[in-house]
């Protein structure tokens, strides 16, 4: 019976397409921006997915995807047999963050279950810079056990990790005091920006640290809300749940995908997934009109 790698290698000529793409400047006039698989984030189906996980698989698989990364929850014969059904292969899963190795083993468990190459987890802390060196030394030893399985170990960052310590953050500091093969990362383009940060100066800072790229678009008339905290600690305030939706599909925001595209190489992506944490229609139609977009984009 066929296993999750070995139709992860049926992908290889669509993926070794895009890695010839990415080993170039991407200047020529009509390129696809994405020759590659486009992959789906399951987050953005998430309420279909958790009422009937096979007919959801089917339903991306007929929007035009090829890939999905995972969340932790069926057991991995059924969601393996689930995403043969559909068709998708499963490359990279998102899990909680660890608070011990003991935790961490019970993940990758999991994670070598499904077949994954990549293990993500994200969350969205305030912490000082020296709460950021121990988790960096902490993640360290996660990247190690997850080699040790075969999986590369990724970080998913939101906003706080760009809050300004000094003349770092803590994003910066997972990345200078993280080995590169134990801690890669998976940048949520979204999320970058609304830091106000640009992806690509990350990029090119750290050229190949970045496998895996979330693609997800900002509503236009998004505006940023800041709180001060004890201390005078001015941060960047989360979004409230209830309030404006801040998301957009793929193509329909203010983030100039084609510039994105065309740095893409320096990033090392081998993965993309489009997410959509909140949508004004239904989840389905939003992710076919992204699919859609990213499918025809060229970068000229």
């Amino acid at each position: 019976m066929p296993t999750r790698r070995d139709f992860l290698g049926s992908l290889v000529g669509g993926v070794a397409a895009a890695a010839t793409f990415r080993g170039t400047a991407a200047s020529a006039a009509g390129r696809l921006a994405w020759p590659g698989p486009i992959g789906l984030e399951i987050y953005t189906v998430r309420k279909l997915f958790a009422e009937d996980p096979a007919k959801t698989l089917k339903e991306v698989a007929a929007a035009g995807y090829k890939l999905i990364e995972v969340a932790p929850g069926l057991k991995p014969p059924t969601l393996n047999a689930d995403l043969r059904a559909a068709g998708l292969a499963a490359p990279s899963g998102y899990f909680g963050v660890p608070e011990t190795l003991a935790d961490w083993e019970k993940s990758l468990a999991v994670a070598h279950g499904y077949g994954l190459k990549y293990i993500v987890v994200g969350d969205n802390p305030v912490l000082d810079a020296d709460q950021w060196k121990r988790r960096a030394e902490f993640f360290n030893k996660c990247g190690k056990a997850s080699l040790a399985r075969g999986i590369q170990f990724c970080y998913h960052a939101h906003f706080h990790e760009f809050t300004r310590l000094g003349n770092t953050c803590g994003y910066d500091i997972l990345l200078t005091r993280c080995p590169e093969k134990l801690l890669k990362m998976e940048m949520d383009i979204f999320w970058v920006t609304y830091a106000g940060e640009d992806p690509i100066k990350y990029w090119r800072r750290y050229p190949g640290r970045f496998p895996l790229l979330h693609i997800k678009d900002m509503r236009k008339g998004v505006s940023r809300t800041w709180q001060t905290e004890a201390g005078g600690k001015r941060l960047l305030a989360s979004p409230s749940p209830a309030g404006p939706n801040i998301f957009a599909a793929v193509g329909e925001g203010t983030i100039d995908w084609r510039r994105i595209f065309s740095h893409v190489h320096l990033a090392g992506a081998r993965y993309i997934y489009v997410e959509q944490d909140r949508c004004n229609r239904s989840p389905l139609e939003s992710i076919r009109d992204s699919y859609h977009y990213l499918r025809n984009l060229r970068l000229s």
